[in-house]
C-alpha cells in the first residue's frame, strides 16, 4: 500500500460555526454535512469537521484522549504557488474571524499561520528556494 494520507479529521465544539468558517470564509465547498460533521474533498483529501463528542469516542476506541480547544497537537499546512496566494489566504481566514500570524520570509520561504474557530493551527506556504 503506497503511504498517503485520504482524511484529516478535526474536533470541533460546533460544527456549523466551523462549517461556516471553512465554506463561507475559505471558499471550501463541502461536500457533505449535517449538524454532527462537515466533510470537504481537497482534491483527494478529505477534510472532516466532527463533533468532539463523536470525535471523543474514536479517541476513547485507540485509548487516548481528545486535546483541549486551542490546543496544537498538529499543524496542517497548505502551500500555494506564489506569495501573493499566502496573503490572500491568510486575508480569507483572518475576514472569516480567524486569528492570523502576518506572513514573513525565512531562508526562502515565505509563510504565515492562523487558526480556525476552535484553534487548529494551518500554515500557509510558499517556497521561493
Amino acid at each position: 500500500m503506497p503511504a498517503a494520507i485520504s482524511c484529516v479529521t478535526l474536533p470541533v465544539d460546533d460544527v456549523q460555526k466551523s462549517l461556516t468558517f471553512y465554506r463561507d470564509g475559505l471558499g471550501l465547498a463541502p461536500e457533505e454535512h449535517d449538524e454532527d460533521h462537515a466533510a470537504f474533498d481537497l482534491d483527494g483529501v478529505y477534510l472532516v469537521v466532527l463533533n468532539r463528542g463523536d470525535f471523543g469516542e474514536y479517541a476513547d476506541g485507540v485509548g487516548k484522549s481528545v486535546a483541549g480547544k486551542g490546543s496544537v497537537s498538529a499543524m496542517l499546512s497548505y502551500f500555494t504557488e506564489t506569495r501573493g496566494e499566502v496573503d490572500a489566504m491568510l486575508a480569507k481566514a483572518k475576514a472569516a474571524g480567524a486569528s492570523v500570524t502576518a506572513a514573513e520570509d525565512d531562508e526562502g520561504m515565505y509563510s504565515g499561520y492562523f487558526t480556525d474557530p476552535d484553534g487548529h493551527a494551518w500554515e500557509v506556504l510558499f517556497d521561493g528556494g
